[in-house]
């Protein structure tokens, strides 16, 4: 059933899927940016200001060289421009200083990162550097919630063991397509599953859906 979701998962992203520039160029400068500024900011909101930052800050050096207080001020339209301005920060400091400007292409290097956390460590190994790796938000965690019935043992289910260890189910054996069916479950969980209201009869895995078969039936 797995592989049948998976196939699933990308022919309905192939058809509806999001675009975003940062999908479009996915290196790990821009995967980064992207993913600090997506933190309680939307995707279309992000994706209208990321191409002026980066061609501002083009890449990691720069950063380290401009002022902590210019950044704060260039990130006011997102808001949270303070805390993402001083992660930047030490995210340049760091990376210029022990890593020669470079972002590490393995987990437990970007733990290591100021700000990094699973779910971004996981973002940038699968989009920026092509890795079978899963990632799990709010989105993602809703869809396997409710297509596998998983019963989540954090109050975050986002945080949740076994929710991880279905999204690495899912994307640990397909390395070429790890990243799209990443972006199939958060563009899933974003337009179609939806906490309230989800379109069941547009979703491309009801058929395999637990939530689905009960919700429709009830």
């Amino acid at each position: 059933m797995l592989d049948e979701i998976r196939q699933a998962l990308l022919w309905w992203f192939e058809k509806n899927g999001r675009t975003f520039m940062w999908r479009e160029h996915p290196d790990p400068f821009t995967i980064l940016m992207a993913e600090i500024m997506l933190k309680k900011t939307s995707a279309p909101a992000v994706n209208g200001f990321l191409p002026h930052f980066l061609e501002r800050y083009s890449n990691m050096r720069k950063l380290h060289e401009t002022p902590e207080t210019e950044l704060i001020h260039m990130l006011g339209p997102l808001g949270l421009s303070s805390q993402r301005g001083k992660q930047i920060k030490d995210l340049a400091m760091v990376l210029v200083q022990s890593y020669d400007s470079k972002i590490p292409c393995s987990r437990e290097e970007l733990l290591k990162l100021p700000g990094i956390g699973e779910y971004t460590a996981g973002a940038l190994l699968s989009f920026a550097f092509g890795k079978p790796e899963a990632i799990v938000d709010t989105n993602v965690a809703r869809v396997i919630i409710r297509v596998f019935g998983v019963k989540p043992s954090r109050y975050e289910a986002r945080r949740s063991p076994e929710v991880w260890d279905k999204a690495k189910r899912l994307v640990s054996p397909q390395p070429k397509q790890a990243a799209r069916i990443n972006w199939a479950l958060l563009d899933l969980g974003a337009l179609i599953c939806r906490p309230k209201n989800p379109s069941h009869h547009e979703c491309p895995l009801k058929d395999y859906c637990i939530f689905c078969t009960v919700d429709m039936h009830s």
